[in-house]
This record gives C-alpha cells, structure tokens and sequence, in this order.
C-alpha cells in the first residue's frame, strides 16, 4: 500500500475541500483513495451544523454524555469523544482497505463525533427500555448490584447481573440463603426494583473487610470485581506491566516533566506485533514529509504556504 493511499483529515467541514484537496477532487487522481474524515457533526447533515468547529467538551454536551455522567458542572473528566473518533475511525479505514482488496475501489468514510458519542450513550437509550432509569440519577444504578461498594482501606465494583452469580453472592459470600427465597429478589426484574436495599446489604457486608479480603471472597466464587484504582495507582497494575502497556522510554523534559508513562500499542497482533516509535508529533513535524514527499511541493511552496498562514 502506498502512503498516498490513505488520507486523514480532521475538523471542519471544507478544510480540505478549500485548498482543491476534497474528496471529489483526489478521487479522480487515485480511484483507490480512501479518505477519511473526522468531524464534530459529519461531512453530510444540516448545514448548521457540519459547518461548525467542535471539540470533544462541546460533543459531550450536545449528546447527552455530560448529564448521563452526572456532570452537572464543569468540563468532562476525559477526552471520550476525541478517543473514540480515532479509534472507530481506523476501524473504519480497516474495512475500508478490506473492501479495496476485493474490489480495487477506495471510498469515503465520514465519522462524525455526534454520531459516536450518541450511539454509547446507552443510559439515554436504556430510558425507553427501563422506566426506572428515568428516575435515577447515577449514570447506571437501575443495574442491580452493579455498583461500587465501600471496604476499609478504598472502593472496589463488583456486578452480578447472572442468576448463577447472584445465587453464589447470597450463599457463599454473604452467606444469607435465605435471600435467594426472598420475593423481593427472586428475579433480575425484581431486583431492577430493589438497587437500594441491596446495595445497603452489599455495603455492610464489604465495610468490614480490606479491598484483598473482599476480592479474595468473591473471586473464590467468580464474582466479577475489580479495586477501584486512583488514577495514581492504575500505573501499578500488574497486568498493565505484564502486556507491556505502560511507555515510559520516551524524554520529556523539553516539557519540564523528568518521566512521563504513555499507553504502549493497544491492539496485539500475533505476527505484526508493531511498536510505538515515539510518543506524538510536534506542531507542523511532518509538513514536510506530507507537502514536498507526498504531495509533491518543494521546500519553497512549503515556505510561502507558511507564510501565507495556509498552514
């Protein structure tokens, strides 16, 4: 595959296109481009909104995520939005050069940020699904046991949504049988109704014990569960370290940070393991390589498209 086979473009709606380099245009060029887009909204829409600039705080709020979360204030914890697009995007171009293969045809592909952050609200789905969920206001505590819960020394979250799970909870964890014949539990819809009362008997259960003695209890029986980590402690998981996920060989301290930990290659392939080579380009690095090795411009067209602020 050549480079020039692949196109990336990010933003606003007529980034690319203003400059002669839409879609439309290169198509004709290479008939096995596939060109990719990123935008807050989608390339096709109102225009309203298509011609908008956006980032990841302001596709969280348009799509509900913020208030699913409980943010009733202030910015997002984390960048979702922006993530995901990325993610779902090279998904996209996967597919897309899978369909070139058989075909000799590239394509178009559209990702609009909206649309994403839209399809994994499923709080806001599940609304027109469970009742309940409409009068809760924890992004999903409809869940029966499906929550965080207090121990000594910090949090953990456990789930156990399988009648199997909930039957080795009762017995051999809380070691109360006689909730499996309590009428109030007897299935998952009734215990949708009942996320209260059974996340008090899960809390006086779990006060008593450290994070260990908890999980220790409820992985004898494979309950699902998991210590809530500080965003400080997650650097120390051991399964983290193990799969090699956590970057630090990079120098940061043009930035003034002695050491800094990025996330290693996320996906694993079995004969092309890859490698992260380093850890995000500069501002306008690759100009360059892009404008005079792959577009064809020299070192003084790039120096005028500088200067000219088109880049």
């Amino acid at each position: 595959m050549e480079k020039s086979d692949v196109l990336v473009e990010n933003f606003v709606k007529g980034t690319m296109e203003k400059w002669g380099l839409g879609y439309d245009v290169l198509k004709e060029i290479n008939p096995k481009l596939i060109y990719a887009k990123i935008s807050g909204y989608g390339n096709e829409g109102l225009d309203e909104y298509t011609k908008k600039t956006s980032f990841d705080i302001i596709i969280q709020a348009q799509s509900g995520i913020l208030d699913a979360l409980g943010l009733q204030e202030g910015p997002p914890k984390l960048p979702i939005a922006d993530y995901t697009a990325g993610h779902v995007c090279a998904i996209g171009i996967s597919q897309a050069l899978y369909y070139r293969e058989r075909t000799g045809k590239g394509q178009f592909i559209d990702i609009s940020m909206l649309d994403l952050m839209f399809a994994i609200n499923i709080r806001a789905q599940a609304k027109e699904f469970i009742p309940l969920a409409s009068k809760l206001e924890m992004g999903t505590k409809y869940l029966p046991i499906y929550n965080q819960y207090h121990c000594k020394d910090g949090l953990i979250a456990m789930t156990t949504l399988t009648r199997p799970q909930w039957d080795r909870l009762a017995v051999n964890v809380l070691k109360k049988p006689e909730l499996l014949k309590d009428p109030r539990f007897e299935n998952v819809i009734k215990r949708f109704e009942q996320v209260d009362v059974l996340d008090e008997i899960i809390e006086d259960w779990s006060k008593n014990l450290t994070r260990d003695e908890a999980i220790k209890q409820l992985e004898s029986v494979r309950i699902p569960c998991g210590k809530t980590l500080s965003m400080t402690e997650v650097y120390g998981h051991p399964n983290l370290k193990e799969r090699g996920m956590l970057c630090d060989q990079f120098d940061f301290s043009k930035w003034g940070v002695e050491k800094a930990t990025i996330p290693n290659r996320l996906i694993k392939f079995s004969e092309t393991e890859g490698s992260v080579e380093a850890p995000g380009p500069e501002f306008g690095e690759h100009n360059e390589e892009i404008y005079c090795n792959l577009l064809g411009y020299n070192k003084e067209k790039l120096k005028e498209l500088k200067k000219k602020k088109v880049i």
